[in-house]
């Protein structure tokens, strides 16, 4: 805390006369009645102006250094200088009383400004006080964990090269307008986007910032609009070929082939499958957007892995039998019972399974092992396949991909079963991976089970 000694101009000597001109007034006055009169002489009454005059400088002397300490402290604190109260509080008088209530609403004002200083720091989203020379006076702990701490006091055109912030913040300084709204995306060890909002401050701060300056972070919500984006513009592709193809068939059939028998019952047969394929395409729309809409779902069963698994095999065991293949369950260790959504997880091993008899060659048994690595409950799918690129494996799990083989190309599938195990796998905290070598294996890694 600085303490601050009174300045003494010209002006401080002329008011100091003056208040004891003022005090001393009424008695020049009173004397000058009494003289008048005749009740007192002259001489009395100068002994008596004298005594008085010299009372009163002793006691201006002492209120007016006291006032003027007092206003040199509100106009140190008007201008954003911390000095210490002067001891004006020790006065006799009650107007002095004046200070100590100062005192308490300058201490309740210096809480409230730690109180905002601390809002400030921990703000969820990187914050900025901007000078009028457009350098960084403060940035909040969000804003120095992204930009570094060594911004402070770098101009802000350092990080802000694009257009938009220059004629937001000369708007802004020159009070054409009160807010202003842009879109900043940027690259580095990844992309990110952010919607920032700059606003003139009422009053400078105290070190000197004008212009207040927030950064919402919009990464996540720019990626799923894009994602979105893609998703409809894939699923309108895919659901568009078979349309195009029954639209096909169906003029055929309505035209040349009206009374061919023959040509109407392959047609026929045609346009079932394609219906098939859009049936199958839209449920796996549905489970999607389900799993969109249920990314924090907290339904919690408590599963035994290997009925459901069973049930899943007896389900699938017909299909398999009609591909000359066979599934094979082997419980390695005990599992514990897991805790999930019994729904989901049923869907997962069905795709997983589903998949496992479509692409695996020819008489080549389907493998499900149940057991603990490292005391984690884990589950590995495994069917010998056509070798897969290591450029596929990393897109296997995308939207609407499939290898790229002789089996894919006689199979039917939409491109969205092992996209969907992710996002269910995802959505349920279990760890997913695949191993492609001579065997196509997928493990899953439960972390959540009774322990």
């Amino acid at each position: 805390m600085i303490k601050r000694k009174v300045k003494k101009t010209p002006f401080y000597f002329f008011r100091f006369l003056a208040r004891i001109f003022v005090l001393n007034l009424p008695i020049i006055v009173a004397l000058v009645f009494l003289i008048f009169l005749g009740k007192v002489n002259l001489l009395t009454a100068f002994y008596f102006f004298i005594s008085f005059f010299v009372l009163s400088v002793i006691w201006t002397i002492y209120v007016f250094h006291e006032q003027e300490q007092f206003i040199s402290y509100l106009k140190d604190l008007s201008q954003g200088r911390d000095v210490d109260l002067p001891h004006v509080h020790k006065g006799i008088f009650g107007s002095f009383r004046l200070a100590d209530a100062f005192l308490s609403v300058k201490h309740r004002w210096s809480n409230q400004t730690i109180s905002a200083d601390r809002i400030l720091e921990n703000l969820p989203h990187p914050l900025f006080l901007i000078n009028e020379n457009e350098n960084i006076v403060f940035i909040n702990k969000m804003g120095r964990n992204f930009f570094g701490d060594d911004v402070l006091h770098q101009p802000m055109h350092s990080f802000f090269k694009e257009l938009d912030f220059s004629k937001a913040f000369e708007q802004l300084l020159s009070d054409k307008s009160k807010q202003e709204w842009f879109e900043w995306d940027f690259e580095d060890d990844g992309f990110y986007s952010f919607q920032v909002r700059l606003e003139k401050l009422p009053a400078p701060a105290k070190n000197g910032g004008v212009i207040v300056m927030v950064m919402h972070d919009i990464t996540q919500l720019k990626l799923f609009k894009q994602q979105q984006a893609d998703f409809f513009a894939n699923a309108s592709h895919e659901l568009k070929t078979p349309l195009s193809v029954l639209s096909g068939f169906i003029e055929t059939l309505q035209g040349a082939a009206k009374d061919d028998e023959v040509a109407r019952e392959k047609f026929l047969n045609l346009m079932a499958e394609q219906t098939d394929r859009m049936t199958h395409l839209v449920q796996d729309l549905l489970v999607l957007s389900k799993i969109q809409m249920t990314e924090k779902n907290t339904q919690k069963d408590v599963i035994l892995i290997l009925d459901l698994l069973q049930s899943v095999i007896d389900s699938l065991e017909l299909k398999a039998s009609a591909r000359h293949k066979k599934i094979e369950l082997k419980l390695v260790h005990d599992i514990p019972r897991l805790i999930g959504n019994k729904t989901e997880l049923l869907h997962v091993f069905q795709n997983l399974i589903d998949n496992a008899i479509k692409y695996s060659l020819d008489s080549q048994p389907i493998t499900i092992e149940a057991m603990n690595i490292n005391s984690i409950p884990t589950i590995k799918i495994s069917n010998k396949c056509e070798k897969i690129t290591p450029d596929m494996k990393e897109k296997l799990f995308d939207k609407f991909v499939r290898v790229d083989s002789t089996l894919t190309r006689t199979t039917r599938g939409t491109g969205l079963g092992l996209y969907i195990v992710k996002g269910l796998a995802e959505a349920m905290k279990i760890n997913l991976s695949l191993e492609s070598d001579e065997h196509f294996t997928i493990t899953l890694e439960f972390s959540d089970y009774v322990k």
